[in-house]
């Protein structure tokens, strides 16, 4: 039930941040979403998928510090615990990478004492492809391979390349924690034709704790 309650929340997602685009789009082209917006955002969106099975939620934000560039948001219900990590991905370079790894790090050594609640953690992030390598490399690091809809992103000349590492490995390897869960999403679409714009990706990764 949570991780299909999850994956509808972000398939959702998709029509709040179209939304917000739409009316922020110069903001939105220029830098991509702030953090706080986009972790505020995701967990309003799940605690309404919650408020639609009638399962009281709170959200707060966990501990702030000076080594995390934003607030990480916990979705608390009776019998499950999300954690969101919203970060931006301004670049693709190699510190911004590590930084998402080295949120999540701090996220999972903050949690709160186990229990017995079935809990996840969700790293958000967006990104513009600029005509950099890394930044063309960016849905193969995030996916672990190439989009199934490669093709498509070369017709809007967005020519993707191979990624050396992936985020999952990095997880792995940082984090300590495997089985998650990697997903690219186009919220943003085309004027003239209505096409998903593939140059705008928000990135998503769901794993269980």
């Amino acid at each position: 039930m949570l991780d299909e309650l999850i994956s509808q929340s972000l398939r959702d997602f998709q029509l709040d941040c179209l939304s917000f685009c739409e009316h922020h789009y110069p903001t939105i082209h220029n830098r991509g979403m702030k953090e706080s917006h986009l972790g505020k955002a995701l967990a309003r969106r799940i605690m309404h998928s919650y408020d639609k099975l009638d399962i009281d939620t709170t959200c707060r934000s966990v501990e702030e510090s000076n080594t995390i560039k934003q607030l990480v948001f916990l979705v608390d219900t009776p019998e499950h615990q999300i954690y969101i990590v919203a970060h931006r991905l301004i670049s693709a370079n190699l510190a911004c990478r590590r930084a998402i790894v080295n949120d999540m790090k701090w996220t999972l050594d903050h949690l709160e004492a186990p229990n017995d609640k079935e809990r996840r953690i969700i790293v958000i992030a967006d990104h513009w492809i600029d005509r950099s390598v890394a930044s063309k490399a960016v849905p193969h690091w995030w996916l672990g391979h190439q989009p199934i809809h490669q093709a498509d992103f070369a017709a809007q000349g967005v020519k993707l390349v191979d990624a050396e590492h992936s985020l999952a490995g990095d997880i792995e390897v940082v984090c300590s924690i495997t089985g998650g869960r990697h997903r690219i999403y186009h919220p943003l679409h085309r004027q003239r034709d209505g096409l998903p714009l593939h140059k705008y990706l928000l990135l998503t990764a769901t794993y269980p704790l």
